[in-house]
């Protein structure tokens, strides 16, 4: 597999197809649903039959590429798939998580999206190609390659009461203007296309035909276009997303989900809408002790989008993703933003929103010489005249984004890729798992037998998942089901008994040694006598809606 690279949505169904029919054991390749335009939205499972059905594992989900143009996110699902695929039998990690969990990984929830991200002239949409809020174009600019060179670049525009002028560091750049700069030329900046209904006076940028924000059209705490850009006229109302909620509501053995973004290189977490003192305290610690696994790992910190992460600092962002499966399910998630071009330029320790609003010239200049010491040639375009069929005689040139700012250059996609998939192992490993500690059938005398079973959680996370799983009651707790033979009876105890959740090492997280203190409240037990026959075979099923399920059998000793 070659990771330096972008894949179309022919490519992906034939790389998935081909690992379903080389892997089918391990993996198996169906849908999620099909997109607006009538795309599949492929879901890959990845999971170890012989050791039990997915449904019968605790889970991990994995997303990405629900925004049309992060296309990076894509390939860092794939690049995780091959890595536990690849593994299997060799690896003991990747071994042990195929056997023990099932990961559902939907590389590419935007098909349609996509398509045009990735056509020989890239088009520049959030999400969907359903027309919304209008079918009409609205006035203003709207994103073109209009001299046909396969680019969409930018324009300037002379003018005295421009608000952009040349850089002083190098002609290839733009600088803003000085508030009391007066002497000089002057631009305006747009981005490359044609002024829809334009009077020869006003130019605006138009909201695009395709206004939806998929990541606006999840249940939770939805509001509607005058208050949320992009939600979409409902919550799910979009083919893509209603897919996607169904498909995991009716999954109760997903615990942790990450959906894959692009860019700023950073870990997010929920909540959009509030602060961290309005979160379950435990929660709160379990989200930062992974967030610090995650920086470890990929070098992203992980900050919550309340407090680090909003487009305006009197505004939210509502109907997300990641904001819906924890608070509605109690599943802990996190959306990663890959990719960090003022990172790599060595533009550190910034403010990721509030960075695009205002910083120094010099770090654009960083920008300019990392992209032209590391980036393809086509990344910056010097800037050339152009006639425009409106605004006369312009200049096209500047960043050409798709490649530099939105995903990595080619040539760096793998190595973006290889660095995020040991976090998204981590997380795997980190999932409740129901373990037998005894299952033991004893004679008592007289045809009865005591049959006495105990349970562990061997996994970290509770079988609850999290506090918030607690509060919404999302997952049931663990039980366990006796099947009977004929002719055996039940002395005392019940066929069906509810042992309650298990709590795993997520609720222990102190480091004080001299202090610790380690409950077995991951473990429980009971008991039954049973009437029967030696050799009877009772079938003992001990049931977790986020933790797994075992399926054992115990004969009864002559």
């Amino acid at each position: 597999m070659n990771f330096n690279y972008y894949f179309t949505n022919d490519e992906l169904s034939a790389i998935l197809a081909g690992w379903a029919a080389h892997y089918p054991k391990l993996a198996v390749l169906s849908s999620l649903g099909k997109s607006y335009e009538g795309r599949e939205i492929p879901l890959l499972t990845l999971t170890n039959l012989a050791t039990g059905p997915d449904t019968d594992k605790p889970a991990l989900w994995i997303d990405a590429n629900i925004h049309a143009t992060e296309v990076a996110g894509t390939t860092t699902a794939l690049h995780i798939a091959h890595t536990l695929l690849s593994g299997y039998g060799t690896d003991a990690r990747t071994t042990r998580l195929l056997d023990n969990c099932a990961v559902y990984l939907a590389p590419r929830l935007n098909p349609d999206g996509a398509a045009l991200a990735l056509a020989a002239v890239p088009q520049y949409i959030r999400s969907g190609t359903r027309p919304y809020p209008f079918d009409e174009k609205a006035d203003g600019i709207h994103a073109k390659d209009m001299d046909g060179d396969g680019r969409i670049l930018q324009m300037r525009i002379p003018d005295p009461n421009g608000d952009w002028k040349v850089s002083s560091q190098s002609p290839r750049l733009m600088e803003k203007r000085g508030p009391d700069e007066q002497d000089g030329t002057f631009y305006r900046l747009f981005q490359e296309g044609r002024i829809e209904n334009y009077d020869g006076v006003q130019i605006q940028e138009a909201r695009p035909v395709q206004g939806l924000d998929f990541n606006r059209n999840f249940p939770f705490e939805w509001k509607p276009e005058n208050e949320q850009f992009g939600a979409g006229p409902y919550p799910t109302s979009e083919v893509e997303i209603r897919a996607t909620v169904d498909f995991i509501t009716r999954h109760p053995n997903i615990n942790i989900a990450i959906t894959y973004h692009t860019f700023s290189g950073v870990i997010l977490r929920p909540f959009s809408t509030r602060p961290d003192d309005k979160m379950d305290v435990n929660d709160l610690w379990v989200y930062e002790l992974m967030g610090e696994r995650g920086k470890e790992l990929t070098g992203y910190k992980c900050i919550s989008v309340y407090h680090g992460f909003r487009y305006h600092p009197t505004e939210v962002t509502t109907g997300a993703f990641d904001d819906w499966v924890y608070d509605h399910l109690g599943i802990f998630a996190f959306t990663v933003e890959l990719w960090d071009l003022p990172g790599r330029a060595g533009i550190a320790d910034r403010d990721f929103i509030e960075w695009f609003r205002k910083h120094p010239h010099e770090d654009d200049v960083k920008i300019l010489r990392w992209l032209e010491a590391n980036a393809p040639a086509d990344a910056l375009a010097d800037w050339y005249a152009y006639e425009h069929p409106q605004l006369g005689r312009i200049e096209l040139g500047g960043l050409n984004r798709m490649y530099t700012f939105r995903n990595p250059p080619h040539h760096l996609m793998g190595e973006e890729a290889e660095k995020n998939t040991p976090w998204a192992l981590a997380l795997a490993d980190m999932l409740p798992r129901l373990t037998l500690h005894e299952l033991a059938a004893t004679a008592l005398g007289d045809g009865r037998y005591r049959l006495r079973l105990v349970v562990e959680n061997s996994g970290f996370l509770a079988t609850n998942t999290s506090g918030q799983g607690q509060k919404r009651a999302a997952a049931r707790p663990v039980r366990v089901e006796l099947t009977l033979p004929d002719g055996a009876a039940l002395v005392t105890g019940k066929a069906r008994t509810e042992l309650g959740h298990l709590q795993g090492r997520s609720n222990k997280l102190s480091v004080l040694a001299h202090y610790g203190s380690s409950p077995t409240d991951n473990r429980t037990w009971a008991e039954w006598i049973v009437q029967g026959q030696p050799g009877d075979e009772i079938g003992v099923a001990v049931l977790s809606d986020r933790a797994g399920n075992l399926r054992r059998s115990v004969a009864l000793p002559g």
